[in-house]
Parts: structure tokens; C-alpha cells; sequence
């Protein structure tokens, strides 16, 4: 498989297979998340199972296409929709969960249910997104935006693992991963740039395989510009070429992520990761395009 390098290439890929995986998606009574839906039942990607009010969700498909696959399973309260879809997923009957218009604490609670949840004991739950940036020559993973606000050093390993395991999946065969800040310095006075050397150090012993490059800390210009990375004249494998982006903490993640989607153009998809099935769990405010490419990464990685 050759590497996916656009949103683009990932929603053909996925078509091309002409393998329909079922999605289950709680309280979808929004139009973004119906538009979302919609797209990726048109495309042939996904079978949908809407779990809702069902008179809401029914005069919101009115006119769509494709309607024979897409199933509404009626439940009015929105906290026992959330249940119901992860069920769901937890047993078996779809591949996948998307969350709708519900506040992400009420379907994370579901997702932790110690007895029908979606979260192995053990196991970090973290997310990961993906930019599609114009003037970028790939896809650009990222974590984490949204879950883990300032991550251990074992919760970064966790990240970093999933975050190549994704990329190697979009056909990635050696993933770059580069540990962010604003310096391509160690400073001991930062508590995790000693994971940052840890980490690399790790690498370097063979704990993360051979199948990746890990380098930090760099600034992002090292990370992603092979011009101005070079004119800083710091070795790195990476120079200009990073797969996979480790960001400080979940502010500076969400940061970057947001003004390049507000003012740079970029595309932006992502979910859960950690979880025994993949999980879309989109900002209510994220237009139904960016949802309907969490949609596209889930169903490849499902």
C-alpha cells in the first residue's frame, strides 16, 4: 500500500476497497453530524446506525440518499442513546462509535464504564488527530489536542505508539516522529524535556522497533520546513519530513491545530485512541467536512 498523503487520497483508498464498515453514532439530531453521515454512506464507506430521537433524526434524512443504509435505533434521552451506541460497538454489532449532539463528558463516561465501556483496563486513552495542511507534502499526525492536558512520560510512550501504529496503517512504513517545543535545546528547568531525552534515548535502544525515526526536541520549522529547519543547522533525521508530531501538552496541540484549521486552510480529523474500538468524538463546533474525515480515519483504522 503507498502512503496516504491527502484527505483526498484516504477517502479513495477507503472507497476503492468497497468495504462498508458499520458505525454507530450517538444522538446524531445535528446537521453537521448528519451531513458527515450522509457523506460517508453516499462515498460507500460506512453502514450507520443513528441512535436517537427518532423524529428528530428521520426529518433530518428526508431527501437523502441511501437511506437503506442507514438505520435509526429510536432512543429520546441522549445520555441512554450514548449507552446504547456503545454497546453497540462493545458487542460486536458495529465497528465503531461517533459521538453526536451530546457534551463530550457524558459519552467519555459510557466510553469508561467499567462494564460495557470501550477502555482496557490499563490501557492510556488519548487522541489523535490529523492535519491536512496546504503547502505540506503529506498528512501531518498529531496528539494530543484534547484529552491528556499535560502527559507522563509513560503516557507520551503510550501516544507515541498509537501515533505510529496510525501511521503506518495510512501506509507510513517508517514513521518520523518529532518531540515539539520552541527549542531544539534540552533544558533541565522544563520537567518534560527529560522525557523528550528519555525518549529519544529509548529509540536509540531499539524499545520502539525499527520501524520509525524519533528525534527532539525541535521546533517546527525542523520538524516540517526543510528550508528554515536548514538554515538553523541543527542534524536532525527529520529535517523537513515529520510524520508524526508530540506535542508539550494538550494547549499547545490544541493551539497549533485550531489556527491553522482558522486561518492556514487546513483540514483537520481525529479520534480516540487507547479504546478497543476506534472512537469519533468531534467538537460540536467542527464543521461536518472535518467530521467526515474522522469518519474516513476511523473506518481505516477499525
Amino acid at each position: 500500500m503507498s502512503a496516504i498523503k491527502s484527505f483526498k487520497e484516504l477517502s479513495d483508498h477507503l472507497k476503492a476497497q468497497s468495504i462498508r464498515k458499520k458505525m454507530a453514532v450517538a444522538n446524531p439530531v445535528d446537521d453537521h453530524s448528519i451531513e458527515a453521515v450522509m457523506h460517508a454512506v453516499d462515498e460507500g464507506i460506512v453502514e450507520a446506525y443513528l441512535v436517537g430521537d427518532a423524529d428528530i433524526i428521520n426529518k433530518k434524512l428526508e431527501g437523502q440518499k441511501n437511506i437503506a443504509l442507514t438505520h435509526v435505533v429510536d432512543v429520546k434521552d441522549p445520555q441512554e442513546a450514548c449507552v446504547e451506541a456503545v454497546k453497540m460497538v462493545k458487542f460486536g454489532k458495529c465497528d465503531f462509535l461517533m459521538k453526536g449532539l451530546v457534551n463530550t463528558d457524558v459519552i467519555l463516561r459510557v466510553v469508561l464504564n467499567k462494564e460495557f465501556g470501550l477502555l482496557p483496563k490499563g490501557r492510556v486513552m488519548t487522541y489523535c488527530s490529523i492535519l491536512n495542511i496546504p503547502g505540506y507534502h503529506k498528512l501531518a499526525i498529531f496528539t494530543d489536542p484534547a484529552v491528556i492536558p499535560a502527559p507522563s512520560k509513560e503516557q507520551r510512550i503510550e501516544m507515541i505508539k498509537y501515533a505510529i501504529s496510525t501511521a503506518q496503517r495510512f501506509g507510513i512504513e517508517k514513521p518520523n516522529v518529532a518531540l515539539l517545543h520552541a527549542t531544539e535545546k534540552p533544558n533541565p528547568k522544563i520537567a518534560f524535556m527529560q522525557d523528550y531525552v528519555d525518549i529519544v534515548e529509548m529509540w536509540k535502544n531499539g524499545e520502539f522497533g525499527k520501524d520509525c525515526v524519533i528525534d527532539g526536541p525541535m521546533d517546527v520549522f525542523i520538524a516540517m520546513d526543510k528550508e528554515r529547519g536548514g538554515i538553523k543547522n541543527v542534524p536532525s533525521p527529520i529535517l523537513g519530513e515529520a510524520d508524526v508530531l508530540m506535542f508539550p501538552d494538550f494547549q499547545s496541540a490544541n493551539c497549533f491545530y485550531k489556527g491553522l484549521v482558522s486561518f492556514g486552510g487546513a483540514g483537520m480529523a481525529g479520534m480516540l485512541q487507547g479504546t478497543e474500538k476506534p472512537v469519533v468524538l468531534n467538537s460540536r463546533s467542527d464543521s461536518a467536512e472535518c467530521k467526515f474525515y474522522s469518519i474516513c480515519m476511523a473506518a481505516l483504522l477499525a
